[in-house]
């Protein structure tokens, strides 16, 4: 029988309308449905790192109280010796290694706490700091072949926990110092401030191996580590630092740059001093 187009049409554009509410309710249900697995993975990743940071938690409180005193023993022992025999050689390279194993030791320690907010913040002079670490690590700069470009402002300060400052450029330094070592020549640590409308920024960049893309996101959760032998802790101690002195951080790497920056807001009113 010949039915007429216009009669068919209603019928096809019912069908139409019932095969387009079907697929948007599957669709919805899909998506809903792949939402929630994902949301499990996530709950199960967050519950697995909390599970590791609670071990780790009880591991380091061991750990510190094994090895911080005898440590700190040893240090100050170095201290007097240098004291008295300014000219006797390898007390600097001793030196050098307690205070890097006392640094490790800290990280663990830091990676324990909840609260990173216990040291008085004051004003510090970046560029100072800066030059401090280049003295603690020229060991590393000279071993790796490392050329080290500072350019910051005289006169930049950021208001912080000095210690924790310290902490978290010497980890930088040596994290760059490392990733610079399997590159050619010329090797290049970078540190440079930069004041924005409302931030004080500090730019610790490197131009060694990029960081691959899918490691960006998650390079300052714990356990996370581009090192073949790293603890995939340092970063993550980084990051609680600064944002327990009201900053952030951020990495950004491609084939020519890796930069970690280390954002603090200026303080209101603050004296213009740069």
């Amino acid at each position: 029988a010949n039915i007429p187009i216009n009669y068919m049409q209603k019928f096809i554009n019912d069908i139409n309308l019932h095969f387009d509410t079907f697929s948007y309710h599957a669709v919805t249900r899909y998506t809903n449905l792949t939402n929630e697995v994902i949301e499990e993975k996530k709950s199960y990743i967050s519950e697995n790192h909390k599970d590791k940071l609670a071990v780790l938690g009880q591991i380091s409180s061991s750990f510190v109280h094994e090895f911080r005193n005898p440590l700190t023993a040893i240090m100050g022992f170095n201290k007097l010796l240098k004291r008295e025999n300014p000219d006797l050689k390898y007390l600097d390279i001793i030196d050098y290694e307690l205070n890097q194993l006392n640094f490790r030791i800290t990280q663990f320690l830091h990676t324990s706490k909840s609260d990173f907010n216990e040291e008085q913040r004051e004003e510090i002079s970046v560029l100072k700091l800066i030059e401090e670490i280049q003295e603690l690590t020229y060991a590393n700069i000279v071993d790796a072949s490392v050329n080290v470009e500072i350019d910051i402002y005289p006169n930049f300060v950021m208001t912080a926990s000095k210690d924790g400052l310290k902490q978290v450029f010497l980890n930088l330094f040596i994290n760059s110092i490392d990733a610079l070592k399997d590159k050619e020549h010329p090797r290049i640590l970078r540190i440079n401030s930069l004041i924005e409308a409302n931030e004080r920024i500090i730019r610790i960049s490197n131009n060694g191996p990029a960081i691959a893309s899918e490691l960006i996101e998650s390079i300052f959760e714990p356990f996370v580590t581009t090192k073949e032998l790293g603890t995939g802790i340092g970063l993550y101690v980084c990051k609680k630092i600064i944002e327990s002195n009201d900053g952030y951080m951020n990495c950004v790497s491609n084939e020519n740059l890796t930069t970690f920056s280390i954002h603090f807001p200026k303080v209101q009113n603050e004296l213009q001093r740069v």
